[in-house]
């Protein structure tokens, strides 16, 4: 099933916040923002609908029970951004900066996330359903307690990242680098790795690989 692109007008309407304030409750629909600087700022239960961000600071902004739906983020900065019971539909996030980004209790449907740098992001708990990560470096990165069932990781960088308890039947890691990543039998369950990755699996799990 192929993920589900934001429904977005062909031309959103130009605007910007009053302020540049994010405010609690508030619906923000059918907009283009762009090269405005949210970061820092703290908002409950704030909605985007058929909204498109360009160049938009998000950085260290804590918005609980926030809603992305028909949303595009582009080459946006979240990082060190605290985003708890987020519901993200049909969202894009293209080259966007996630270092250190803290997701929690979260639901994330029909996302792509494609050429974002997310060292050391925090997924705690979060429901992943028809998502998809594309040429990202998620070294570091904690999936603990989520749900990546279906999660395709295509050529992504996952070194170190932890993985436990978290579950993966049918998760797709074909062509992304999984050395150190943190998991175990349990967890790689229904799991798709390639020939190299399932070598480097066995080792991590203490196995002798004799190739000869």
């Amino acid at each position: 099933m192929g993920i589900e692109p934001p429904r977005l007008p062909p031309r959103p309407d130009s605007g910007s916040l009053p302020l540049d304030q994010l405010d609690d409750m508030e619906v923000y629909t059918g907009l283009l923002l762009a090269g405005c600087d949210l970061s820092d700022q703290a908002a409950e239960d704030v909605t985007f609908e058929t909204t498109v961000l360009k160049h938009v600071g998000l950085g260290r902004t804590r918005l609980p029970s926030l809603q992305l739906h028909d949303v595009r983020l582009d080459a946006c900065d979240l990082a060190e951004a605290t985003w708890e019971k987020p519901l993200l539909s049909r969202v894009e996030a293209l080259g966007c900066r996630m270092v250190g980004w803290r997701v929690s209790d979260g639901e994330l449907r029909n996302v792509l996330i494609k050429g974002c740098s997310a060292i050391g992001a925090q997924f705690w708990s979060t429901v992943f359903k028809n998502v998809r990560f594309e040429n990202c470096i998620l070294r570091d990165a904690d999936f603990q307690r989520a749900d990546l069932s279906g999660v395709v990781f295509d050529k992504c960088d996952l070194s170190n990242a932890k993985m436990s308890d978290a579950k993966l039947a049918g998760a797709d890691l074909r062509g992304s680098k999984i050395e150190g990543v943190r998991l175990g039998l349990k967890e790689l369950q229904g799991a798709i790795v390639d020939m190299d990755q399932a070598i480097a699996i066995a080792r991590l799990l203490g196995v002798v690989v004799n190739m000869d």
